[in-house]
């Protein structure tokens, strides 16, 4: 068996996980990013949102997206929640086949998905009705419409007094979506992901949106205001063991101290404490806590949990 080639470096985004504290130590697969040492949903990484432009979000979405336009529209001058979020359903299922890299790399699990697009699909919903979000939209819409923009050093930047007012605005919707009246309306995230964390992460994608586009002052009163600060670095992954995934042959990094991470090819969230020896090919993996019962990935060999406890259990 060939041994597992080690990642070479990369450019990532550098970001804490709010659950555990851990710094991000591996490239991540899709915008959403994962904590390579508890598993969490960490944060988002508007770049590889946006890495493949050309192809986002894509003409099946879009042709879907205009036609349902009209019967949305249709639906809330009607007040027909149950219509509305059935459309809503139907264009993030959509948007998640258009999107792969704007998406959780976890949506390869089907129910994931559901649940992922069951929770987008009634947080629109949600503030599509309420009354106080639309007052707060139709600001930012105006407010983005007045931006000022300049050009600097042969670069273009947004005046400070008009991103200033777009900014409170976006404040203002974060603020509204993510409260406790609207977010308990919504259907569970399926990461677990609390109103603070996906919060937290939605002024990311913005932070990281606009920060080409701004003076230094300007920048310090977005950092300042959404209280975050994010860097792409260069570095190594200094993996301290090397596993194949149980599910699709990816080779996992696995860090000192690293209890569960998430396969940046296929989405499991795998146990990476111990590693599991396969008796067939000897090929070590890693597997998902709840699973039962595996054909090896790389010979197809049945592999089972007696009782508690996996065969060929090995410590890193």
């Amino acid at each position: 068996m060939s041994k597992p080639v080690k990642p070479e470096p990369a450019y990532y985004l550098a970001s804490r996980c709010p659950s555990c504290g851990a710094a991000k130590s591996r490239p991540s697969a899709t915008a959403y990013v994962y904590c390579d040492f508890c598993g969490s949903l960490a944060d988002y990484d508007f770049r590889k949102a946006c890495e493949q432009p050309r192809s986002m979000p894509g003409p099946v979405y879009e042709k879907l997206s205009a036609k349902l336009k009209p019967q949305c529209e249709k639906a809330l001058l009607a007040n027909d929640r149950e219509k509305y979020l059935e459309l809503q359903t139907e264009l993030f299922d959509a948007y998640v086949e258009a999107c792969p890299n704007a998406v959780p790399v976890r949506v390869g699990d089907a129910i994931f998905r559901l649940a992922f697009v069951a929770h987008s699909a009634g947080c629109c919903t949600v503030i599509a009705f309420d009354d106080e979000y639309k007052k707060i939209s139709e600001a930012m819409t105006q407010a983005t419409a007045a931006l000022q923009w300049t050009q600097h050093e042969g670069a273009t930047r947004v005046s400070h007094k008009s991103f200033k007012a777009m900014l409170d605005t976006v404040v203002a919707a974060q603020e509204r979506t993510y409260s406790d009246e609207l977010y308990s309306q919504y259907a569970p995230h399926p990461d677990g992901a609390g109103a603070d964390l996906l919060k937290r992460i939605g002024y990311s994608g913005f932070v990281q949106g606009w920060l080409p586009y701004l003076h230094e002052a300007t920048t310090k009163l977005l950092l300042e205001t959404t209280g975050l600060k994010q860097e792409y670095l260069t570095v190594e992954t200094n993996a301290s063991a090397l596993l194949n995934c149980g599910f699709c042959k990816n080779t996992v990094p696995v860090f000192a101290g690293a209890k569960q991470c998430v396969c940046e090819q296929c989405g499991h969230k795998l146990e990476v404490e111990q590693g599991i020896r396969c008796d067939g090919c000897g090929s070590h993996l890693a597997v998902d806590k709840n699973s039962r019962d595996f054909p090896c990935p790389q010979c197809r060999r049945k592999i089972e949990r007696v009782g508690l406890q996996w065969p060929g259990v090995f410590s890193l």
